[in-house]
């Protein structure tokens, strides 16, 4: 038995080893398991009633009345449901061990990042800490487990040159619209799609949107989404509420994936890469810190609660950087 686990370690980490370091796993192995008595865990088909599901439903509903959003509540019953059955096991006897061994084989199987795989392990730590709130476990078993590495890569917003090209792309003077209103807001996409008509204040050029958790923040128009949406709407012959329609009768409100599509295409038709709507909210928030916005305010207009938030939005180039420099180290 000792053998085959020494033997499935090493076939794990053949191609992170060179010959040499597995040697010395091999070596290191052997003698750390030699202190201990080895069984084989039972992996027969489990016939037991598992609360998990029930604790899972209680749970959903509950972050649901917390504002959460139907996509991330989707998304958090998806990766829980399939741990638990995996796991097949009550709440409260899962363990850590549990927990690291579906996560290494759902990497294995699936080939996920290491960015993906984290996320599980934080939608498992928000699930179990729920439950040891409840009094329904005694210790969160993801605290056993480590925050899992990744490369942080940085996303890069729209430079000038690239969101002008997107603008000359733009055929229909909805799409125009749609793009000028998308940075000048710096809305997510959701809400955007959310947007009626009658929620547009011309006067004073604002706009009262719902945001993640149901609250509500007010976003501005600047003179070239005024312009554009105005434009947009006055051509427009439905009588539908929604601001923002599909281009063909019956003219529907646009859905978030109807957004994505028209941005996509207009970033090949520019010939920029990775257009998408939310790059425009990174865009939006870069330009204005750039501008001398200070940040808590670009947090406000993003709706962000933490500011730690906002500080990953904003890319701070190169040159800001050798500019505040010149600036304060002038003396």
């Amino acid at each position: 038995m000792k053998d085959e686990i020494v033997t499935a370690i090493l076939r794990e980490m053949t191609a992170l080893l060179n010959q040499d370091q597995l040697a010395a796993l091999k070596e290191t192995a052997r003698a750390v398991l030699c202190s201990y008595d080895i069984q084989r865990r039972e992996t027969a088909v489990r016939c037991v009633d598992q609360n998990g599901p029930d604790y899972l439903r209680t749970y959903l509903e509950t972050i649901r009345q917390n504002g959460k959003s139907e996509g991330t509540i989707d998304q958090y019953q998806l990766h829980i449901s399939r741990m638990l059955a995996y796991i097949g096991k009550d709440v409260q006897q899962i363990e850590d061990d549990d927990l690291i061994d579906y996560l290494h084989r759902y990497k294995q199987i699936r080939q996920v990042s290491g960015r993906y795989l984290n996320n599980m392990r934080l939608v498992f730590n928000s699930f179990f800490r729920w439950l040891q709130r409840r009094k329904v476990i005694l210790r969160n078993p993801v605290d056993g487990l480590e925050p899992i590495k990744y490369r942080q890569t940085v996303k890069k917003p729209l430079s000038p040159e690239e969101l002008e090209k997107v603008r000359c792309a733009c055929e229909q003077e909805r799409d125009l619209a749609i793009v000028e209103f998308l940075y000048s807001s710096a809305v997510r996409v959701s809400e955007l799609t959310r947007l009626n008509r009658e929620d547009i204040r011309w006067e004073s050029d604002d706009v009262m949107v719902l945001g993640k958790g149901n609250k509500e923040r007010e976003v501005y128009l600047n003179a070239r989404a005024h312009l554009h949406l105005r434009q947009y709407l006055d051509s427009r012959e439905d009588d539908n509420s929604a601001l923002f329609v599909t281009a063909r009768a019956p003219h529907e409100r646009l859905t978030r994936a109807g957004v994505e599509y028209i941005i996509a295409g207009l970033g090949r038709a520019a010939g920029v890469e990775n257009v998408h709507p939310h790059r425009f909210r990174r865009t939006a928030a870069t330009d204005l810190l750039r501008m001398g916005m200070p940040i808590e305010q670009v947090q406000e207009l993003l709706g962000h609660v933490k500011i730690e938030t906002t500080r990953i939005y904003c890319t701070v180039t190169r040159e800001q950087v050798r500019a505040s420099h010149r600036r304060y180290m002038s003396a």
